[in-house]
């Protein structure tokens, strides 16, 4: 009997290492993004990088299309521990507390190209401040990754030339405070909207008017209720792997380094194929009927020349603008 009862043992012994040995780790990893983009495609190639270096330990479960929530669900998400990650713009975490600093990725004219902002944000002088915002939102920025098109406005109505044209228009704006106060200075009506809401209330005129680059442009094919471009390039935007510090505490260091070498192949084919959207850009946009014009963008440097003051010395560190700058030079 003792021999049957020490073997029964052992079976479940084995057993239950065995099965704790194949556990597999399954990770909720969500964005507003389109299925298929180029944003889409370099969160697949993140969990295909997760899953062939860990073994299969991990699963990197990915949510386009806004399915498990939009920004601010997804970023509230991370906070609550229902969502593990997200994929979204680096100044979507500049509405949290703590990470108010991050509205500077989003200060006009800041950016001289599309490589200049995803190089300083992804390097060692923003790094600090997404620590801060980590321990102050629970809400952990762990790459930037995935170098987005210059952001320009769409409109019903235009062309758009100077910013006085944008007086008394209503525009789909994300919920960013600095891109607010930069709209609502040349006299814009700012309608915050989730990315999925906007083609909808484009084509009923619920907003006249959005600010994206081609890249979700055409993804979310609002060139389609929205015939007039203006080339502002007011700002670049970067696809931003996030994480819920809660989460992210729970995995070992090799395996937060493992996240870390994803992300940045993730990001470095998002940038490849975004690199291929704005190639053919503007002939997508006067295919489908698009009128396209270069604005006064001096004029619109103007207008937006003092957004920074709000902020500086408040927000983030006096002189951090200038260091951004310096950078470029």
């Amino acid at each position: 009997m003792k021999r049957s009862l020490v073997a029964a043992l052992a079976i479940a012994g084995l057993l239950s290492a065995a099965s704790t040995a194949h556990a597999v780790t399954s990770i909720r990893f969500g964005t507003p993004f389109v299925t298929g983009s180029n944003l889409h495609k370099g969160m697949e190639k993140f969990a295909e990088v997760v899953a062939r270096e860990s073994k299969g330990a991990i699963k990197v479960q990915v949510y386009a299309d806004s399915q498990i929530g939009d920004i601010q669900q997804l970023i509230a998400g991370m906070q609550l521990g229902t969502v593990d990650m997200a994929y979204l713009g680096v100044g979507n975490s500049g509405q949290l507390k703590g990470c108010g600093a991050l509205n500077i990725a989003y200060l006009p004219y800041l950016f001289k190209s599309k490589r200049h902002a995803e190089e300083i944000m992804n390097g060692p002088l923003m790094a600090e401040y997404y620590e801060q915002c980590a321990k102050a939102s629970g809400v952990r920025i762990f790459t930037v990754g995935g170098a987005r098109s210059p952001r320009a406005l769409a409109t019903t109505k235009g062309p758009i030339r100077k910013p006085e044209d944008l007086a008394g228009m209503r525009l789909r704006i994300p919920p960013i405070p600095i891109f607010r106060d930069m709209f609502e200075k040349v006299g814009v009506k700012v309608v915050p909207l989730g990315l999925n809401e906007m083609y909808m209330a484009l084509s009923r005129g619920q907003v006249e008017g959005q600010d994206n680059g081609f890249d979700l442009t055409l993804s979310f094919r609002l060139h389609e209720v929205s015939k007039f471009w203006s080339a502002t390039d007011h700002a670049y935007d970067n696809g931003t792997f996030y994480v819920s510090e809660r989460k992210w505490k729970t995995f070992t260091p090799e395996q937060q380094a493992l996240f870390k070498r994803a992300a940045v192949e993730g990001g470095k084919l998002a940038t490849q194929l975004g690199e291929e959207i704005d190639r053919h850009g503007l002939e997508e946009l006067k295919k489908a009927g698009v009128n396209y014009v270069v604005p006064d963008r001096a004029a619109f440097e103007k207008a937006w020349a003092d957004v920074y003051k709000t902020y500086e010395g408040k927000v983030w560190p006096v002189g951090l603008v200038q260091r951004i700058k310096d950078l470029q030079k």
